[in-house]
């Protein structure tokens, strides 16, 4: 193809477009193989009908944007125009079949284009108790999580704690003393004494919990693992602050203070008080500490026996205070009372706490493992345990006293 074909056939080109080519479009046209070129020059009526169903589809679908605003303007007015009308299912489908039989009727067409549209919920005011489903509304939980509330161990504190190497603690006393120091005479026989030496011993005893969950109880629970070893650090607390104050040395138990204590005993102030009330009998129980010869430091006693000790009045009605207590009633005689739920009420305990020893074989400790077919359930233990000894020396006994309030007073009342 020479240079004046080619201007020729882009002529004839231009012609049956319908319009000018711009510069570029002919450069393209230039490098375009002469085949191509001929095929096109071939084919321009093919062209043409292609260029004319274009606009033909250009101008349907603008016809079809300008229907589709005039049918949702048309919807608009119908809604604003319904006012007080019957919305309900039932009148909605009366409504169309009355005023859109036709429509109805067309839409059995398969190639039918009409559509109807009903409301079937009635306008009225939105309240949270009728239009808002459960679980909507999201509540604001607190961080953590709230535990039981359990009394706070107390004993331990109270009595000389240490630890301890063996599973097995030993001592020796003195036992059996006999004869005593006398004033001699000159070539006289002197005074002879003897005693005799006691091996006695107290055994380590073994405290444990265990809580057994879900390795995705762990994973999916938020602070579930800390929980757990806080609860059984608790438990474990409570167990040994229990056995320190009231083990009876039975089984795995261990012997506690109040099964070495001594029984209150009035001794010589037996009848001898009148009106006696409970910080006449507390101020005897020093007494009878200190006669055995040691210092009594603390007091434990169950709040509500405090209580009732505060409230105590004359006939009167004035609030009794004995020279002896203090004004907030937390000392009797110089020593500490110690309230704590875990003395029962209408008992009491005085002594010299000291005497009372703690030793730990092993401090609190946490394992973590499987049992039998845990590993296939999924299942983790967390166990605590602790092992401890505690004692009190028969020669140290007379350093505690306990009795119930209701019997001491009696003793010591005035008949």
């Amino acid at each position: 193809m020479n240079e004046d074909e080619f201007k020729a056939l882009i002529a004839k080109i231009e012609k049956t477009i319908g319009t000018s080519m711009d510069d570029k479009l002919k450069e393209a046209f230039k490098d375009l193989d002469p085949k191509v070129l001929k095929e096109i020059n071939d084919n321009s009526e093919e062209l043409k009908k292609s260029v004319e169903s274009l606009e033909q589809l250009n101008k349907d679908l603008k016809t079809a944007q300008k229907n589709q605003s005039d049918e949702i303007e048309n919807l608009r007015k119908e809604l604003n125009s319904k006012g007080g009308a019957d919305t309900t299912l039932r009148g909605e489908v009366k409504r169309l079949l009355n005023e859109n039989s036709d429509a109805l009727k067309s839409l059995k067409d398969s190639n039918s284009k009409e559509n109807l549209r009903m409301t079937t919920k009635a306008v009225g005011n939105m309240l949270v108790s009728t239009n808002v489903g459960a679980g909507v509304i999201q509540a604001e939980r607190e961080a953590g999580i709230t535990r039981i509330v359990r009394r706070q161990p107390f004993i331990v504190e109270l009595v000389n704690t240490g630890i301890i190497s063996s599973n097995l603690w030993e001592w020796v006393q003195q036992a059996n003393p006999e004869g005593d120091a006398a004033m001699t005479a000159e070539g006289a026989k002197k005074a002879q004494v003897d005693f005799d030496l006691v091996l006695a011993s107290a055994q380590v005893r073994k405290v444990t919990a265990f809580i057994k969950v879900s390795k995705e109880m762990l994973d999916d629970v938020a602070l579930i693992e800390a929980e757990i070893n806080q609860e059984l650090t608790e438990l474990i607390n409570l167990k040994i602050d229990t056995q320190v104050l009231g083990g009876d040395g039975l089984g795995q138990n261990l012997v506690g203070i109040l099964e070495n204590a001594t029984a209150f005993t009035a001794g010589s102030f037996a009848a001898t008080v009148s009106e006696a009330n409970n910080a006449d009998v507390l101020r005897v129980a020093i007494n009878q500490i200190n006669i055995a010869l040691f210092q009594p430091n603390y007091i434990v006693m169950h709040p509500s026996d405090v209580t009732a000790m505060e409230l105590e009045k004359a006939s009167d009605g004035h609030y009794i205070l004995p020279p002896f207590r203090s004004v907030d009633g937390t000392t009797i005689k110089g020593i500490n009372v110690i309230e704590n739920i875990g003395v029962t009420e209408g008992d009491f305990l005085v002594g010299d706490f000291t005497k009372s020893g703690v030793r730990f074989r092993e401090g609190l400790v946490f394992d973590v493992g499987y049992e039998n077919d845990d590993f296939t359930k999924n299942f983790v233990t967390i166990l605590a345990e602790a092992r401890l000894v505690h004692r009190v020396k028969s020669n140290h006994y007379p350093a505690f006293v306990t009795g119930n309030f209701a019997t001491a007073k009696a003793a010591l009342e005035i008949v």
